[in-house]
């Protein structure tokens, strides 16, 4: 029996582009394949149309309307031509040559054209016909979690039906056995009160709004856009990768303008020119010797220029900020220009006489003396409220042990101490038990992710979420106000 593949299957190349986080890398090179047949005229691709819709499908992203409109009608009515036209717009955007050097997660150009990709996506998986997509991506975004009493063996979703008794529209039957707190669909918070639960019971099923499905299916469609870049990434040849890159034009004559306009923003999420030189020359001086320069003295320009001199930095775009600083003078002008920013005091214009902080931006950093003190994170004290009355689960753990293990006081420690203070720090809550808590904390511990010691949480984790307060009130970051490793 011959496998169906999204090149010759319609629904096959819906689900692989609707969940490509769940695919191989075989069907995700059949659904480039099947989007690149839509520029093919008798065996021959006409590439310069295919360049033409590359550069037309993401300078429109670019626009919000566009984005905007997505979400109501589908931009491009095809996955694979979707999945093509993306995917090679992104790497257009990473490839440009003032942007090859910044981390994806810090281009607001990608966060672009992520946006017209998840609208779009939606809008496809909204106008398909066939129930049983929306059931199989139901099977992803509400099946329970490998903690949660183990994978249910049967269907996670067994139809999508109307009830009329719940009120108009569709709804999503999941078997109360398969069922996960992620089927507790909720209307949309009033300040902090949690919104009133919208799915049902009935007939020892669960009954979720259509509406929660597209909400949540959003966000998996923001997260599987990594998953779809690099699988593109891989199909490339680094010829193709070339070819592409030296013969598109329009979207790096876009980028350029936005550059001469002088409107970085819409280029770098929080990561500013600016940004860049200041971090570099806190980095320099951090890592120089004491005899040329320290952190939180007061220094002139030429002292912090030596330091940027004998800096050896790890990173290519640290790397092309030094090199385009190239005198004492362009320096001060640098941290002259960045006199407001929390990490730079300018004690004397005259003299060029400067004091360097650790490279914050602007969050409120915590002093970690004793454990107690993460407690000074508005997340971690509703944690601590909702430890007080229930047992934790894992993830509660895993934050906390490995929040605390990359504390400085804890780079040169031994296991044996770090357990010991974090079991003192643990007895606070009633459901503590010695030997249990030992043996959570090196399960924790010992644990890696392929082969690499785990970061704990940040703040824009899912789990971090039940417990923050909402970054827009918040003065503390996890990564910003705690005293981590430069490196992280």
């Amino acid at each position: 029996m011959t496998r169906k593949i999204p090149l010759n299957d319609d629904y096959t190349a819906y689900r692989v582009a609707a969940l490509p986080r769940d695919e191989d890398q075989f069907q995700l090179t059949q659904l480039f394949e099947r989007g690149y047949q839509h520029w093919m005229v008798e065996g021959t691709q006409e590439t310069e149309k295919l360049l033409a819709d590359i550069e037309r499908f993401t300078c429109d992203a670019f626009t919000p309307s566009t984005r905007r409109k997505a979400a109501e009608r589908p931009y491009v009515d095809d996955p694979g031509m979707l999945a093509v036209l993306v995917t090679l717009g992104a790497i257009c955007i990473m490839d440009h040559p003032k942007l090859d050097d910044t981390p994806p997660q810090r281009l607001a150009l990608l966060g672009d054209l992520r946006e017209l990709y998840v609208n779009n996506i939606a809008s496809l998986v909204c106008e398909y016909e066939d129930w049983s997509l929306h059931q199989e991506i139901a099977e992803i975004l509400y099946a329970k979690k490998n903690g949660e009493d183990g994978p249910h063996p049967g269907r996670v979703c067994t139809d999508i039906t109307t009830r009329s008794e719940f009120g108009d529209g569709y709804y999503l039957e999941i078997p109360l056995v398969a069922a996960s707190r992620k089927c507790l669909a909720r209307t949309d918070r009033d300040g902090d009160q949690q919104g009133e639960i919208q799915a049902y019971v009935a007939d020892n099923n669960l009954y979720v709004p259509v509406s929660d499905f597209m909400q949540k299916y959003r966000s998996y469609a923001e997260d599987a856009f990594g998953r779809l870049l690099t699988a593109q990434e891989e199909a490339l040849t680094t010829e193709q990768r070339s070819w592409l890159t030296a013969n598109e034009s329009a979207i790096t004559d876009r980028i350029n303008r936005f550059f001469a306009a002088g409107q970085t923003h819409r280029i770098w999420k929080n990561w500013s020119r600016q940004k860049q030189r200041l971090r570099t020359i806190i980095n320099a001086v951090q890592a120089a010797d004491d005899d040329v320069a320290c952190i939180g003295q007061t220094h002139t320009a030429r002292e912090l220029y030596a330091a940027l001199e004998a800096y050896e930095p790890t990173q290519s775009w640290e790397q092309h900020v030094c090199d385009a600083i190239s005198t004492p003078r362009s320096l001060g002008t640098i941290l002259s220009t960045n006199r407001d920013h929390p990490s730079v005091t300018v004690e004397d214009d005259r003299l060029n006489r400067y004091t360097l902080t650790q490279y914050s931006d602007g969050v409120q950093p915590i002093h970690v003396d004793d454990l107690e003190d993460l407690f000074e994170l508005p997340c971690l004290a509703a944690m601590d409220e909702r430890l007080q009355e229930k047992k934790p689960v894992r993830k509660d753990l895993f934050n906390l042990v490995r929040m605390a293990w990359w504390l400085p006081q804890y780079r040169n420690a031994s296991t044996g101490e770090f357990i010991k203070d974090m079991k003192d720090l643990f007895s606070r809550w009633a459901w503590y038990d010695e030997e249990t808590t030992e043996y959570q904390i090196r399960y924790e511990l010992e644990n890696d992710i392929g082969g690499e010691i785990p970061l704990q949480m940040n703040c824009s984790n899912d789990d971090m979420q039940r417990y923050c307060i909402g970054r827009d009130q918040c003065p503390y970051s996890i990564y910003g106000s705690l005293p981590f490793p430069n490196e992280m």
